[in-house]
């Protein structure tokens, strides 16, 4: 290694070419490179649905969910199957174990429900699918004063158009209706013309039909035949003649029914700035173009914006763009803030060239970070994005070691390429050392569930590569550079000659405040080691405590505050649309009320806030978006806005699940359980999930507490009398002919532009709408004759449930409740399981309680996150002791990175921040600089030792040559990452837990280096001297009286 570094010090042309090559690729690899959002995600779970439309959950759960259930629960491989039952369809989500291949996964499960031969007849043909998480490109509204079918039309036109634009893969609608031909009978016309469903629908499928009858082998050529009689529009089906009469009279479909050539009766709406619209999702392409899609669909948005009706708007509401450029923006402005602030400091502590050297070194680093990243798959993101903020620190730390020591070098009278050399190769050692550790530190980022790791492969790649391209610059390319540094003389210039004495006065104030502030407390502490080991240990365990007391709220990701408000309200399904709509309307009416709240109003300046809203509802769910002027555009905050809004919508008891989130990240913690046990009596079930309600919501700060037991609806149960056979009566005539008449019978589906249309038969829309119908409709024999159902069944209400969720093939029930903010849930669920499960499970057979949601990830995310740190911190300790040779030392090396805890603790205080999962990634990257550090001051250490001098003296003066370098790094990396701290804008709220564990860590480990580690290596060194005398007169004295003579 030392001939690669003489040879590129002594050819300058060769480490100049090396950072040109890296500052050119970094240009070239920066336009190769994908731009998302966030990273596309092919995840580890298969999803198994199927449409069995009429049916109740129970029907689903018994003739769909159960059955794939127990075909594909014995499959290698499967970790948890999870499945919802509800009316009209089930669906199985299975997750596979982490090492199993997903899509031959799909295949098997695919193959296990091909061979399933007793589903219903009814039921649809199941989906299966992998999930994989695309990246949206934008939402947009098409909305205005215009009916449905054009609005749906010019919907669809836009759909098919811009799914042919570069960089756009496809644009999903939501808010429409798909088109449906109905044909509806009253029970009344079937009795007048002694007609049943089955003739009409008999007459139907035999008149409007397309049969090809064959071909015609003339001697002039093939001629195809064919019948084309299907019919396509109302008229055609109005003109199908039902019945003919022998005296030639014709009964015509239209003199029996009403037929609708409309949408399907689903409710579902979307209304933006007080009109009727449809949202649209573009999604990108597989190949993220963001940039190209970005422009491209701009581009067609505002052309077709001009060929539309007076009234009718087509607008973007949201791109990924603009969050990319946010955080790009905000990556650029505080890098370029950080590094300028990086050069101050350093020119008052180095020479200007040095320091300038210092920083090109750094952006190099990052140019030969992003010159690589398209050769591991990895694209510029949000979260890659934080991870060159992230590995500043480091990165400045290699540097600022390399450039100090040759400066150091300098100051001894060394000059040129020699300088460059001993300066270099006096912290090689600890330099590589410190690169390949915290590539070893960083690598539980990628030994995490799949869940996880779409958040943290982008990180650690990024780390990874900045790594190993700052040795390659503080190796190779500045000492090269700081070779051509001359001895300072005196300029011409005055001001050159003031700036010179300013950093003079810094320069030799530190090397002062090192011997006469530095060394003596040094020597003190020294003296009194113990003390300084129980001081020290009292800190950390103080900062334990602060965590596992509750003083510090732990969370899986920060409650970063949004720009825009949400509001979602379910419903069980069942419950009657003008409900759901009453509600849905009374919370628009309070958006719209609060851009006059006079409260918000003053605190605002007068200014107005809301910058759009927009209301999506079906039959069980409202969904109220209120857009916000950006965050550094008004002085009143989101949580304030949430707050009154939470207020004047007040409680929604009617709903099943409601919350209101000013959040990005998901607002207030969230509590999330699973209840199972083996009773399916939903009486006893209903009695448990009450002792869980009420013991949760007795919690202080917990409320809106609800289950998904509590989702019950009224059911009408048919059983058919024991004498009704005699009469010619089936079962299967009786659900055949309620089916009929209530759900309806597809005859069949015919061919439009834009999709398949469904021709159902059914009642009137008035007879499907009470229950009174139950009284009156007949049952049709075979033989003609029609009977009151009421004479060959018995027809009765009960209770049902709306929708089942099974997790592992049990009946599962879900409790979720909300903490307010502060609140800790994880310390809230522990108390509430400690206390009561022992009782819950002699009270309830089978009973368990479990969480899910936030609280299963952060607990997963934990316990797999300490185990590989653990396991790294091992490897990265036996390194050291091959390094060193020494099976102390590692240890010594090791002793300040717990230590980073304490001051990312401290800085979370003082911040009011919670820990999260991004403090864990800063707390990482302070592993990384402390480490170094520490590398420094034990490989000065040992050199004085080797030199002859002893442990006292060698401790003292490698604390005097390391104070400037470890202080140097401290300060750069603090102050480099201020701009975040300060920062207030919306994309520096994820940043600030990560640059919060890293610059307070890396300030308190230095705390640590300059005086705990030299404490322990002189403590070590004299228990060490103490045991090897104790050793050599055990040797003696066992050899003088125990051996034979």
């Amino acid at each position: 290694m030392s001939g690669i570094i003489r040879w590129f010090v002594n050819n300058p042309i060769a480490a100049n070419l090396l950072m040109l090559s890296m500052l050119v690729g970094g240009y070239f690899g920066f336009e190769a490179v994908k731009k998302e959002t966030f990273p596309t995600y092919s995840g580890n779970r298969v999803e198994i649905t199927m449409p069995y439309p009429g049916a109740g959950p129970s029907e689903v759960e018994q003739q769909i969910v159960v059955r794939i259930e127990e075909a594909i629960a014995d499959l290698p491989g499967i970790f948890q199957i999870r499945s919802d039952s509800n009316e009209g369809y089930g669906a199985v989500f299975v997750h596979v174990l982490e090492g199993y291949d997903v899509r031959e996964m799909l295949n098997d499960i695919k193959g296990r429900i091909d061979a399933i031969n007793t589903f219903p007849t009814a039921a649809e043909r199941p989906v299966i699918r992998q999930l994989i998480r695309r990246p949206f490109l934008m939402w947009a509204a098409l909305y205005g004063d215009i009916d449905k079918r054009t609005l749906k039309d010019l919907a669809y036109q836009i759909r098919d158009e811009m799914a042919l634009l570069e960089g756009v893969s496809e644009v999903r609608i939501d808010g429409v209706k798909s088109d449906e031909l109905s044909i509806e009978l009253s029970e009344n016309a079937m009795r007048r013309y002694g007609l049943s469903f089955d003739e009409v629908a008999y007459s139907i499928r035999n008149s409007s039909l397309n049969v090809p009858a064959g071909t015609i082998k003339s001697k002039d050529g093939d001629i195809q035949i064919q019948t084309r009689t299907q019919a396509f529009t109302y008229q055609d089906f109005a003109d199908i003649v039902v019945r003919s009469e022998r005296d030639g009279r014709q009964l015509l479909l239209s003199d029996i029914a009403d037929i609708k050539d409309g949408f399907t009766e689903n409710n579902v709406e979307f209304i933006m700035n007080g009109m009727p619209g449809l949202n649209l999702e573009i999604k990108m392409s597989d190949d993220p173009l963001l940039f190209e899609g970005t422009e491209n669909a701009r581009e067609y948005v505002e052309n077709f914006q001009k060929i539309l009706p007076e009234g009718v708007t087509f607008k973007i509401n949201f791109e990924s763009k603009s969050i990319f450029d946010s955080r790009f923006d905000l990556l650029k402005d505080n890098a370029v803030s950080g590094l300028f602030l990086v050069f101050v400091i350093l020119m008052l502590f180095l020479r200007p060239l040095l320091a300038m050297w210092v920083v090109i070194g750094i952006a190099t680093t990052f140019a030969g970070a992003i010159w690589l990243l398209p050769f591991f798959d990895v694209s510029i993101n949000m979260l890659s994005m934080f991870a060159f903020i992230m590995v500043l620190g480091i990165v400045v730390d290699d540097a600022i070691i390399v450039g100090e020591s040759v400066y150091r070098h300098q100051q001894r009278g060394e000059q040129g390429c020699i300088s460059a050399f001993s300066g270099t190769m006096s912290v090689l050692k600890p330099v590589f050392l410190s690169v390949v550790s915290t590539i070893i530190l960083f690598l539980p980022m990628i030994d995490v569930p799949s869940d996880v790791l779409i958040y943290t492969e982008s990180i650690f790649f990024v780390v990874f590569l900045c790594l190993v391209f700052s040795l390659v610059e503080a190796l190779l390319v500045l000492p090269s550079h700081l070779s051509h540094l001359k001895e300072e003389k005196k300029s011409g210039l005055a001001i050159i000659n003031k700036l010179t004495a300013v950093r003079h006065w810094f320069s030799e104030g530190m090397e002062r405040f090192a011997r006469e502030r530095y060394l003596p407390l040094l020597k003190l502490l020294l003296r009194h080691k113990a003390s300084t080991f129980l001081g020290f240990g009292a800190i950390f365990a103080i900062s334990l405590t602060l965590v596992s007391s509750g003083w510090l709220t732990l969370s899986p990701f920060p409650n970063v505050p949004n720009s825009f408000i949400i509001v979602n309200v379910g419903f069980a399904p069942g419950t009657p649309f003008s409900q759901t709509k009453a509600v849905g309307d009374r919370i628009l009416a309070q958006a719209e009320a609060l851009n006059s709240n006079k409260e918000l109003l003053d605190q605002n300046n007068n200014k107005h806030f809301i910058r759009e809203i927009n209301r999506t509802l079906n039959e069980t769910n409202i969904t109220v978006f209120v857009g916000l002027t950006e965050n550094e555009q008004r002085t009143v905050s989101v949580e304030t806005i949430g707050e009154v809004f939470r207020e004047l919508v007040g409680p929604v008891p009617e709903a099943l699940s409601y919350s209101l989130n000013a959040s990005m990240t998901g607002g207030d913690p969230e509590i999330t359980l699973n209840l199972n046990m083996l009773e399916n009596r939903r009486d006893i079930q209903q009695l448990a999930v009450n002792d869980v309600v009420e013991a949760l919501s007795a919690f202080p700060g917990v409320f809106n507490v609800r289950s998904n037991l509590a989702s019950e609806r009224t059911e009408v149960e048919i059983e058919l009398k024991p004498n009704a056979e005699t009469l010619g009566i089936t079962m299967g005539d009786v659900a055949r002919q309620v089916r009929q008449g209530f759900y309806g019978e597809e005859i069949q589906r015919i061919p439009r532009a834009k999709e398949d249309v469904r021709v159902m038969l059914r009642y009137m829309a008035d007879e499907r709408q009470t229950l009174d119908t139950l009284d009156y409709i007949r049952i049709r024999a075979s033989d003609g004759r029609e009977l009151p159902i009421t004479a060959v069944a018995n027809v009765e209400l009960v209770k049902g449930s709306s929708s089942i969720r099974r997790v592992d093939r049990m009946r599962n029930i879900t409790i979720t409740a909300e903490v307010e903010e502060g609140g800790d849930a994880n310390a809230i669920v522990a108390e509430l399981l400690d206390a009561n499960v022992t009782s819950w499970k002699k009270l309830y057979s089978g009973f368990s309680l479990s969480t899910d949601g936030n609280l299963r990830t952060q607990a997963e995310f934990g316990d797999n996150f300490l185990v590989n740190y653990i396991k790294v911190l091992v490897l990265v300790t036996a390194l050291f002791m091959i390094a060193f040779r020494s099976l102390f030392q590692p240890f010594l090396v090791m002793l300040a990175v717990p230590f980073g805890f304490v001051g990312a603790v401290i800085g979370h205080m003082m911040w009011g921040a919670d820990i999260s999962f991004f403090s864990m990634f800063g707390f990482l990257a302070c592993s990384g600089v402390v480490v170094n550090d520490n590398l420094v001051l034990l490989e000065r250490i040992n050199t004085l030792r080797a030199r002859g001098e002893d442990t006292m003296e060698a401790v003292l003066n490698a604390g005097i040559d390391r104070f400037r370098p470890i202080v140097l790094t401290s300060i750069t990396t603090f102050v480099g990452l201020l701009p975040i701290l300060f920062e207030r804008s919306l994309q520096a709220q994820f940043l600030k837990p990560m640059v919060i564990s890293l610059s307070f860590g890396v300030a308190f480990s230095s705390v640590v280096t300059l005086f705990l580690v030299p404490c322990a290596y002189y403590g070590g060194d004299r228990l060490g001297g103490k045991f090897s005398i104790f050793w050599a007169k055990f040797v003696q004295f066992f050899n003088r009286t125990v051996l034979p003579r």
